[in-house]
């Protein structure tokens, strides 16, 4: 606790809050004798339980019931005692006035969360007391959202080459209604994988703009400087009758996020040269997202509802890999280097949903939902590898020869329009450009004749003659001129396509009579005509259906009031990947793309359209799909019960339960066949006498054959997958229990204990990988993670103001981690051992910290200080994974260093930092709205400490620091790596932030009714600064997100913006 100084702002809140409440003339306008009305921590998505088809003049309940969603307005009300411990809403109203962008922006002004970055992909999920992604649940709608491929197994082989967009999908800003934080174990609300909190999305409805009108139409435009990003937003909502419908359509246009010194290189040849991972400069993209949420109600009277909703949305990343590791050569020489690596990410999400509701009171609920729900969510990475560039080997065309049309006639014809003459030189004929220059090493006069090349008749007009160079005609002799030859237009499975007959005549020698034929050709530059383009194109699927049953009642027993709700769903999942990896062409220039091989198979040619006409290369190497992961069906049955009891005016209780019961169920898709090699050998190895390398031609006498696609082959993978496809599941009893007291007027005092917990992902339990170097081995015998949350809160208020000091311990179970588990051959008697992998579980975590959050309206002091505000937030939280026991990664590496370097045994001995933890946050806010609500200011000031370093862990810190180690069996002498200048003697971090402190300016203004006026400035100061959560994404293996370790170029590249500026418009009506 020594890093904790509280604020002077903080003291200044609580001291004017007390002082406050103690000289008041009046009491308090908050009543101690009323139960909230506010849900429980139950699944959320509960809708407004009020209709919407009625007059305009309603009673006064509707507009205390629905948040109209506008940017203007002053005060944001805040019921102390509806506010849960640990749990944050954010309204739109909110989101609107901060200009939110994206996940980022929403946690921007919030202490104890952030996101987690992944560089091109973008963010992932958030971070929250310690653990993050998977480990911190996200709905929309009551509906979980994709989770990542978890497995670090995954994450060693796959994740540090960017082939997969493994991220967790992000939702439109514009579609929230509200979004609820929630800080610690929360899986009464979100389930499995909610073990250090959840964000849960509510996303808008008609009856949030309906409240006393019929109709509403707002158009939003927006720009923010640091990405270049334009915003459209249409909103409409109309009701007619008994009808009501609402439209949000958005679409955000921009660019990469532009980090400090963004405009570091003077020109785009200088940018585009600097590749690799020295470059200082984010990659460029191209960044779109479309989004469409539509909601149709129909409500034939006041007790029954009935709504269909559609929230279809699009995120697409186009662009280059500049700092991709690896770059295919400019030239031959490889004197500079192009990034080569072309991107074209995508992430869909489509969710469409059909409830009834219904608002007849009964003695069993007040309001009942029953909804249907269907979410299809596929993240796509894929990637073109190939040389661009009009230099590179593959196009190479020095003569700039190119494909002319004169009087009916192609000609292929120099830079110049001149065509090429052939002089003898020596024993040799050599080609001539018009000025005399030799060419003949330009010219591909070896290959091209007539009868191994035709013209694709889609792309050339093969009515047209063609001009040929003949070497010797049919009677043998030398020619060395052009002629005109006529196209034969042929079929081939309806494409059509032109040859050119070669001339011959028939002679005869003695009694053996034979074809004299002429030599022709097409003179083709020496290149092939386009760049082998490897494509990796990779999908993760999420296909989502549930049907849930939610109902509510309030009531009275014993002089005690209940807030009750309970409910269930039924919930079924497949996780899938696929994966479509091949080559193409790419880059393809005219003498490719007009032209195709005649293939020459036993002495006949056959027209072979996917071969290049340059050397019959195969042009596309396309075998399929595939996938590295089994498809996986979870089924998940779910009940909870959740009751607000309040005993006493100053007494409350909140009882919470939810029951979990998760099914897995793998399945193996044929037309997504797994690589066979992964599987055979896993569980049931092959016996002594079969062989399974080598050919089935050379197989000695005794011995089956068991090589590839063998009926032992196959039948050894059969065996193999059925031990694979078990059925695995998991049950779990969640509670939240809170104790609210309320002493005084003026104090709330709230104690919380919660559990949560996150079952496996299917990746984590049947991932399998083999290979001599590095082999996984499923584990359906994993259990759940579990977490424990205990808080306690003290709320001081009164009015509008306040100030919550809490403190809070997480405690993690059973972390599951990914150890070795030694070697073993996967044949019997073999001398080959592969070392295997297994994910298991292992750790167990500690968190504890103290968070502050507050805010004092002036005017609760001062009535001449009406509309101003201050607020602040803070969060400080320490936290380790403490191992059972050594884990047995470090056994070799210990035994091999142990003379040497004792001091690596205390190292891999002691509890291990945890990286997910932010560093030590606050925020402080000063505001002010004017009392006609039409302008107003916000400033925000961001001050974050500094990570230490012994707070930080470098998982490779094995294979950095000075060592022994085993290469192929053999002991070696290894020096220890450099970071950034210095040798790497320990497990700390290798980057870490430094402490700085971010202004941020917003303002709002409303001339008129209809229309805001809303633009800010970010980083007002031009701070440069490091995120921690940008620099634990940099990564020290694989190919993308890197820097040059060594010497820290590149780091540049991982910097927030600079002072950036956003601006918008909006017309309401």
């Amino acid at each position: 606790m020594t890093n904790f100084k509280f604020s002077l702002l903080a003291c200044s809140i609580a001291f004017a809050l007390n002082a406050s409440t103690v000289y008041a003339a009046q009491p308090t306008n908050q009543p101690t004798n009323q139960p909230t009305n506010q849900p429980t921590n139950q699944p959320t998505n509960q809708p407004t339980n009020q209709p919407t088809n009625q007059p305009t003049n309603q009673n006064s309940n509707v507009s205390e019931q629905l948040e109209q969603i506008n940017v203007s307005g002053s005060t944001e009300t805040i019921n102390v005692k509806e506010k849960k411990v640990g749990e944050t809403q954010i309204s739109a109203k909110k989101l609107a006035k901060q200009q939110a962008s994206d996940s980022r922006d929403l946690v921007r002004y919030e202490t104890g969360i952030t996101v987690v970055e992944t560089g091109r992909t973008g963010a992932s999920g958030y971070a929250v007391r310690g653990v993050d992604e998977n480990r911190v649940g996200i709905m929309v709608d009551g509906l979980r959202q994709a989770e990542t491929l978890s497995s670090q197994g995954f994450k060693e082989l796959f994740e540090g080459y960017g082939n997969f967009n493994n991220t967790r999908n992000s939702i439109e800003i514009e579609n929230v209604k509200t979004a609820t934080i929630t800080k610690g174990a929360d899986s009464l609300k979100s389930g499995s994988g909610a073990l250090g909190g959840s964000v849960i999305f509510e996303t808008k409805d008609a009856r949030d703009y309906l409240i006393d009108k019929d109709y509403y139409l707002s158009y939003k435009r927006g720009y923010q400087t640091m990405n270049n990003q334009n915003l459209k937003t249409l909103t409409l909502a109309g009701r007619s009758k008994k009808f009501d419908i609402l439209v949000v359509d958005t679409k955000r246009d921009g660019h990469e996020i532009e980090n400090y010194d963004y405009k570091i290189y003077p020109n785009k040849q200088a940018d585009l040269s600097k590749v690799g991972p020295t470059r200082e400069k984010a990659d460029p993209y191209q960044i779109t997202r479309q989004s469409t949420l539509i909601k149709l109600g129909f409500q034939p009277n006041e007790n029954h509802r009935l709504s269909v909703a559609l929230d279809d949305s699009t995120l697409e990343t186009k662009g280059m890999d500049l700092s991709y590791i690896f770059n295919q050569c400019k030239n031959s020489q490889c004197g500079e280097k192009y990034g080569e690596r072309l991107i074209n990410d995508q992430s869909k999400r489509k969710n469409i949903q059909f409830s009834y509701e219904n608002f007849s009171q009964t003695p069993f609920w007040d309001h009942i939902k029953l909804s249907y729900s269907s979410q299809k969510i596929t993240n796509k990475a894929r990637s073109d590898e190939y040389c661009h560039q009009s230099t590179c080997n593959g196009v190479l065309n020095p003569q700039g020869l190119h494909l002319v049309e004169e009087g009916g006639v192609y000609k292929i014809v120099d830079k110049n329009g001149d065509e090429f003459t052939s002089k003898k030189e020596g024993y040799y004929n050599r080609f001539k450009n018009k000025q005399g220059k030799d060419v003949d090493n330009d010219i591909d006069s070896s290959a091209g004749t007539l009868d191994s090349v035709l013209i694709d008749c889609e792309q050339l007009n093969c009515n047209n003659k063609f001009r040929v160079f003949v070497e010797k005609d049919e009677e043998g002799e030398d020619k060395y001129q052009y002629e005109n030859r006529d196209i034969t237009i042929k079929d081939l499975n309806g494409k059509k396509y032109g040859e050119i007959p070669l001339k011959s005549k028939t002679k005869t020698i003695g009694n053996w009579s034979y074809e004299q034929q002429e030599t022709a050709r097409f003179l083709f530059p020496k290149s092939s005509g386009y760049s082998t383009d490897f494509v990796n194109d990779r999908d993760l699927n999420t296909n989502t259906q549930q049907i849930k049953l939610d109902l509510d009642k309030e009531f009275s027993l014993w002089h005690t009031q209940h807030s009750l709700k309970y409910g269930g769903f039924y919930e079924k999942t497949l996780k899938s990947m696929v994966n479509h990896q091949y080559d193409t062409v790419a880059n393809v220039q005219w003498w490719a793309g007009n032209f195709f091989c005649n293939k020459l198979a036993n002495g006949k040619r056959t027209p072979a359209p996917d071969y290049s006409a340059h050397r019959c290369k195969l042009m596309n190497t396309d075998k399929g799909k595939e996938t590295y992961l089994i498809p996986v069906t979870t089924k998940n049955n779910v009940l909870y019960f959740g009751d607000n009891v309040q005993l006493t005016s100053w007494l409350g209780l909140d009882l919470n339960y939810r029951y979990d019961h998760v099914k897995y169920l793998p399945s193996y898709d044929e037309k997504i066949p797994v690589p066979n090699g992964l599987i055979t050998g896993l569980f049931k190895k092959f016996g002594p006498k079969d062989r399974v390398y080598g050919s089935k031609y050379s197989i000695p006498n005794g011995y089956n054959d068991c090589t590839y696609n063998s009926d032992c082959y196959k039948k050894n993978f059969k065996d193999n997958l059925a031990l694979l496809l078990r059925k695995t599941d998991y049950k779990h009893h969640s509670y939240n229990l809170a104790l609210n007291l309320d002493p005084t007027d003026w104090l709330r005092v709230q104690l919380k204990y919660a559990n949560g917990f996150r079952a496996p992902t299917s990746d984590e339990i049947y991932m399998t990988f083999k290979h001599p170097q590095f082999s996984i081995q499923p584990n359906t015998d994993l259990k759940a993670e579990t977490s424990k949350t205990k808080e306690v809160a003290f709320t001081f208020y009164k009015n509008s103001s306040y100030i919550t000091l809490n403190a809070f311990q997480n405690d993690y179970r059973n972390f599951i981690d990914l150890v070795e588990v030694g070697e073993r051959p996967i044949e019997e008697g073999s001398t080959i051992a592969y070392p295997f992998h297994q994910n298991q579980n292992r750790d167990r975590a500690r968190v504890r910290g103290i968070e502050i959050a507050s805010r004092l309206e002036m005017g609760d002091l001062f009535e001449k200080l009406q509309g101003f505000h201050l607020g602040y937030k803070f969060t400080y939280q320490k936290g380790r994974i403490k191992d059972n026991g050594l884990n047995p990664k470090y056994k070799e590496f210990l035994d091999l260093n142990k003379d040497k370097h004792p001091e690596y045994e205390a190292i891999a001995r002691k509890p291990q930092p945890m990286n997910a933890l932010q560093p030590t946050t606050s925020v402080y806010n000063i505001g002010y709205d004017a009392p006609s609500q039409k302008w107003g200011m916000d400033v925000y000031i961001t001050n974050v400490a500094a990570k230490k370093a012994k707070d930080t862990f470098n998982s490779q810190w094995t294979s950095m620091v000075k060592r022994k180690e085993k290469i192929y069996g053999n002991e070696k002498e290894m020096d220890a790596s450099k970071a950034n200048g210095k040798e790497v003697k320990d497990s700390r971090g290798l980057w870490r932030n430094n402490r700085y402190t971010v202004i941020d300016t917003i303002a709002y203004w409303k001339p008129i009714k209809n229309l805001t006026f809303t633009a800010g400035v970010y980083n007002l100061t031009n701070k440069k600064y490091l995120t921690w959560d940008s620099a634990r994404s940099i990564r020290h293996l694989g190919t993308i997100n890197r820097v040059e370790t060594a010497t820290g170029k590149g780091l540049n590249r991982f910097y927030a913006p600079g002072r950036n500026y956003r601006m918008s418009v909006q017309f309401e009506f």
